[in-house]
C-alpha cells in the first residue's frame, strides 16, 4: 500500500431532548497498491470489516466502500 485516505461520513438525528444518536456510517476508504492483485486487497476490506470491533459495537449499520487504485 503506497497511500490511504477515508472520506467517512454518518447520519445524526436528535430526539426532543437534544439528545444525539448516529444512525448509519458508511467508510469510503481510498487504498492506493504499487503491486499486487486489486481483488485481493478488496477481499481484505472486506475480512478486516467482518471484524471490526468498533463496526461490531454499535447499534446502528457501518458500511464499507473501499476504493482499490493500482499504480
Amino acid at each position: 500500500m503506497t497511500a490511504y485516505e477515508d472520506h467517512a461520513a454518518g447520519t445524526m438525528v436528535t430526539d426532543e431532548t437534544g439528545a444525539g444518536r448516529f444512525t448509519d456510517v458508511v467508510l469510503r476508504p481510498r487504498v492506493t497498491i504499487s503491486a499486487g492483485d486489486a481483488e485481493r486487497a478488496q477481499q481484505l476490506h472486506e475480512d478486516a470489516h467482518e471484524k471490526c470491533f468498533i463496526a461490531n459495537s454499535v447499534n446502528f449499520p457501518v458500511r464499507c466502500e473501499p476504493v482499490i487504485i493500482q499504480e
